[in-house]
């Protein structure tokens, strides 16, 4: 084979690799899309249920024209309090959360290998076969058989990635934009999300608690009416156990410090890496991707490690 059908080859290798690579990312993202779904479903489902419930305890009994409705409200509210655990169990179970984040894991362990085969870093070498790229791939997806259902169903978007890369554009593609473009942002982003839910936690713990206060009063104020508050506290108390139990799923909390603290590492690595006098040297230029990619991998790492606890423990 002449030099440049093996260029070519090489190439047909990697953007090999690049499809499957956003086949799992995507399959990653429509399993977490689907799971949060039916995770605020439910949670909805449950305040709107209690709701309901305390609804009909309140509703005056009548023999008129509507005395259907104290009973309808009451049997709705009791069957979407049963649906709940059942949506939960099948929809938002633990194995699927585990499934999402294996995708997950699928798809930065193939991001990562191609780019320290670009790089021609450890594993690898400047003289790297792309026979080593293909097995490599093979392998990540060999671990994740059993998602082979879900990411059949993919179509990949179409991106433009880079099919040979030297260590400026390592840096450039790699390193730079996972920190400008992804864990920055989504550090942002998670934080906010996070302060606005224990924002809403707050205030509904307070709003209970009024309400609690003001029925139980009821009697020394000589305000009977005030005993028809009783009822509305568990409402008002499980809606902020919904949002206290969304905002431990989502663990917007853990994301948010995790992406700040790998954004922090990668831009030190750089920093370091750039002033470095003897950074071309191919001893200084696999060391830096290498601590480059092991902060990455330690991030997705983190996460299989942290929903694996909570399978175990449910």
């Amino acid at each position: 084979m002449n030099h440049t059908a093996a260029v070519s080859g090489s190439k047909e290798i990697v953007e090999s690799a690049w499809r499957d690579q956003a086949t799992w990312s995507e399959t990653a993202n429509r399993l977490k899309a689907h799971l949060m779904k039916w995770r605020n479903r439910a949670a909805v489902a449950g305040v709107l249920g209690a709701f309901l419930e305390t609804f009909a305890a309140v509703l005056p009994a009548s023999d008129g024209e509507f005395s259907w409705l104290r009973p309808v409200v009451a049997l709705a509210g009791a069957v979407i309090l049963a649906v709940v655990p059942y949506v939960l169990r099948v929809k938002a179970s633990k194995d699927q959360v585990r499934s999402w984040v294996r995708a997950r894991s699928a798809s930065e362990a193939l991001k990562e290998t191609i780019y320290r085969y670009l790089v021609g870093a450890p594993p690898y070498g400047p003289q790297v076969s792309p026979s080593q790229l293909v097995k490599a791939c093979h392998d990540v997806k060999e671990k994740v058989r059993d998602l082979w259902i879900h990411a059949a169903s993919v179509v990949p978007p179409q991106k433009s990635r880079p099919l040979t890369l030297d260590i400026d554009g390592y840096v450039k593609s790699r390193v730079n934009n996972q920190v400008e473009n992804y864990y920055r942002p989504r550090g942002l982003e998670r934080a906010i999300a996070a302060g606005r839910l224990h924002n809403v936690e707050f205030w509904l713990g307070m709003f209970a608690t009024a309400l609690g206060a003001a029925a139980g009063a009821s009697e020394a104020t000589g305000f009977a009416k005030l005993a028809h508050i009783g009822p509305w506290v568990a409402v008002v108390t499980t809606a902020g156990a919904a949002v206290t139990a969304h905002l431990a799923a989502s663990r917007y909390d853990h994301e948010a410090m995790i992406y700040f603290g790998t954004a922090d590492r990668l831009t030190a690595l750089r920093d370091e890496w750039l002033v470095n006098p003897d950074r071309y040297t191919p001893e200084s230029v696999a060391r830096f991707v290498d601590d480059c990619e092991h902060a990455i991998s330690t991030e997705n790492e983190g996460w299989l490690v942290k929903w694996s606890e909570e399978k175990a423990e449910a």
